[in-house]
């Protein structure tokens, strides 16, 4: 039961201080530090919550190999010793929280997954209808609109999408850099961060935590990519990149170039700050790890109790 309630209080700490994390300077310093983060956080949250189910339907059970032999190898044991009707409402709740929030997350993730599968199967069977070839291919393609637009869609067959409107608007300079941002989110497989936030919003829409942290790792990805993009153009062009393209409009499964949070990489492009450390870049790392660690923790705890003790003669 301590254990449950401990990890109750994680749970509930995590969702009430976590979206605090939207204000932090240095998430603008290391923005793939920041993703962790807020990934971490999300995890930790909801793993403390099923978690805390789990204990509070098998509050001591048995070091064993694998999962199957942690459930079934107290069996006899456990349903002795909480068979009273006192424990009822906790295994109630126990199973809501360890049988029912695991299942709904499957389904949302179903639906997420499912859902983004054929709007970027849709949007690949258009461009192939309305885009042709870029002129070095490699995986660009052009799309006859006189609105200037730039945006990546992921997949097993990825494509770099350019408007001729954005071809006539850009400089050879700011078309590199557009390219070498839309790249980089196909090579950083963004569209992963993207989705797992997006199930955990699914599943929980009214959970600001969640609702900050979609945010949060939309705004990110795109401060990641426009990192990767310095490697190939200097900070002017892609700014100057994102100002003529701050207006467009992309298809939802795609990943566009100037959607996210454009006054603020602007600003970050033309007056950066110092980077973070290394130093503090590997704690910050450490200290998400532990944020996820921390439910395992707790939840393992009553395990290694009955391993010390009597009640499962395993």
């Amino acid at each position: 039961m301590i254990a449950s309630l401990a990890l109750l209080a994680i749970g509930l700490a995590l969702v009430v201080v976590g979206p605090r994390l939207a204000g932090a300077r240095w998430t603008r310093q290391a923005p793939w530090l920041a993703i962790l983060t807020w990934q971490a956080l999300t995890v930790a949250a909801v793993a403390a919550v099923v978690l805390a189910g789990v204990t509070l339907l098998i509050p001591i059970t048995a070091v064993a190999d694998d999962l199957g032999a942690i459930l079934h190898a107290c069996a006899v044991s456990i349903a002795t010793a909480y068979a009273a009707p006192e424990f009822l409402p906790g295994r109630l709740l126990g199973t809501v929280l360890a049988g029912v929030v695991p299942v709904w997350l499957l389904v949302c993730a179903a639906r997420v997954l499912i859902g983004g599968w054929r709007a970027r199967r849709a949007l690949h069977r258009s461009l192939d209808l309305v885009a042709e070839p870029g002129a070095d291919s490699g995986g660009l393609v052009v799309l006859e609109a006189a609105a200037p637009a730039a945006f990546c869609v992921p997949g097993r067959t990825s494509h770099i999408v350019v408007s001729r409107g954005a071809l006539n608007r850009l400089s050879r300079r700011e078309l590199d850099g557009v390219l070498a941002h839309e790249a980089a989110h196909l090579n950083g497989r963004h569209n992963l961060a993207v989705a797992l936030s997006e199930i955990l919003l699914r599943a929980f829409p009214r959970v600001p935590l969640f609702a900050v942290a979609a945010v949060q790792t939309r705004e990110l990805i795109e401060l990641l990519a426009d990192d990767a993009a310095l490697e190939a153009v200097d900070r002017v062009s892609l700014a100057s990149a994102i100002v003529s393209l701050a207006e467009m409009r992309a298809p939802a499964a795609a990943l566009a170039m100037a959607q996210g949070g454009a006054a603020l990489r602007v600003t970050r492009l033309l007056a950066p700050e110092p980077p973070m450390t290394a130093w503090r870049h590997r704690l910050g790392a450490v200290a998400a790890l532990a944020i996820v660690a921390a439910p395992l923790f707790l939840a393992g705890y009553p395990a290694l109790s009955a391993a010390l003790s009597d009640l499962c003669n395993i």
